[in-house]
């Protein structure tokens, strides 16, 4: 399970996002809710596609299952998946 935050995570996060414009802001507000998760989806899946396509490239020996595990691995950032 997750972490609960902590003031040193969330002023990470801030460091990491950077400023906010407010446009965006506006712009993200003014979305229906579903379509701000379906740009979630979006752009899970472009990051998806790109790890799969950068480890296929980097091991392009590896069967099926185990590109999969390095994806998921990746992706959920823990290296003890699937061992």
């Amino acid at each position: 399970m997750d972490e609960p935050a902590t003031p040193d995570t969330l002023e990470s996060l801030r460091l990491r996002i950077g400023t906010l414009d407010p446009r965006q802001i506006a712009a993200w507000r003014a979305m229906t809710p579903a379509r701000r998760l379906e740009i979630a989806f979006e752009a899970y899946q472009f990051a998806l596609d790109a790890v799969r396509l950068t480890e296929r490239r980097d091991h392009p020996d590896l069967s099926p299952e185990e590109l999969n595990w390095r994806v998921t691995r990746r992706m959920q950032r823990d290296p003890r998946l699937g061992r």
